[in-house]
């Protein structure tokens, strides 16, 4: 997608350099910054700090991390690099794959360059899925569906390029449809108004933030056509595993009628996983809750607390939705079943 327009990815191999370059997510709205580090290490840290985040850019980030640790440190690649990525978050199952396609390519001791070659085409694959659930997903939306809430940030920084719940209304703004976008700023780190909007913004899509406990009142006042979300994991029996708030909006959904569609493409389906009670559930630090970045007047960013010292927080950054819950989940194959 676009920056300006100019056409980028989320994360991608840094040719000049050799090294890995990605988009700093954190400092988004308020500045865009693409950072290349050479260092393996570094591409890890990014995934577990969420400089870097969305199930498939996490996957295609560890594919790229892992092509970089080969290069540079071959030698320990099964016994360090491997698991040093695998532990970088817990609940998004692209990574565990991404991981896996890594590792039986090093199985044939390859050169660095195919190594190289083999993330690459990892990246490559994640974004045609995307663009072919985008085609599947307008579809479904064109039938008189054009008022659509998003929620969290499914787009194409959390998917290389693209995105998955976004990619479906990227695909009708293109063919001069224009649909209008409910974005759920999606608490408590924002990535709905400080990333959705950005990215629908940079491609000219109509949208509006609102406070994620405005969701049901829209649904109830017959403002929503059509949920679209993406996916951090999705059992064999249909159950998604996706950003804290999801599993609220099914219901919602279901009580006013609103069909609610799961985007994802075939690397976030875990058919090891039987149900949703056993997806693990990543529980984050209570500053992410408590406090808040922000730009001031002058456009230098502050982190502020926004909460009453001396209480904790709870974190826990997913949910799990049921299956029945949902109209249909989308990958790259069409409407998937259970």
């Amino acid at each position: 997608m676009r920056v300006n327009g100019k056409p980028l990815r989320a994360v991608e191999w840094h040719v000049d350099s050799g090294g890995v370059q990605w988009i700093e997510q954190r400092l988004l709205p308020h500045r865009f910054q693409q950072v290349v580090s050479i260092n393996a290490e570094d591409v890890a840290v990014a995934i577990e700090s969420m400089q870097v985040r969305g199930a498939p850019t996490i996957g295609a980030a560890a594919a790229y991390g892992l092509a970089l640790a080969w290069k540079q440190d071959e030698a320990h690649f099964r016994e360090y690099w491997l698991p040093r990525f695998r532990s970088t978050r817990p609940t998004a199952v692209n990574l565990f794959h991404a991981c896996n396609v890594m590792e039986q390519c090093a199985g044939s001791t390859p050169q660095a360059s195919q190594m190289i070659a083999c993330a690459q085409a990892y990246a490559d694959a994640e974004v045609a899925a995307n663009r072919r659930i985008g085609e599947h997903m307008a579809n479904l939306l064109a039938v008189g569906r054009r008022s659509i809430l998003t929620h969290c940030n499914a787009g194409w920084l959390a998917a290389v390029d693209w995105g998955t719940a976004t990619a479906g209304i990227y695909q009708l703004a293109q063919a001069g449809e224009s649909p209008f976008v409910w974005v759920d700023e999606t608490r408590p780190r924002l990535q709905g108004a400080r990333l959705t909007a950005w990215e629908l913004s940079q491609e000219g899509v109509n949208c509006r933030i609102q406070a994620d406990s405005a969701a049901a009142w829209m649904m109830a006042q017959g403002k929503v056509d059509a949920i679209v979300v993406g996916a951090d994991r999705i059992a064999a029996n249909g159950d998604v595993a996706n950003k804290i708030g999801t599993y609220a909006l099914s219901l919602a959904a279901r009580e006013h009628g609103v069909p609610m569609y799961v985007a994802a493409p075939a690397s976030t389906f875990d058919d090891h996983c039987p149900a949703g009670n056993e997806i693990p559930i990543e529980q984050r630090g209570d500053n992410e809750v408590l406090c808040v970045d922000g730009a001031d007047g002058e456009g230098q960013v502050h982190n502020v607390r926004i909460a009453t010292s001396g209480v904790g927080a709870n974190n826990p950054a997913f949910d799990v939705t049921p299956y029945e819950n949902l109209s249909a989940i989308v990958s790259e194959q069409g409407v998937w079943h259970a």
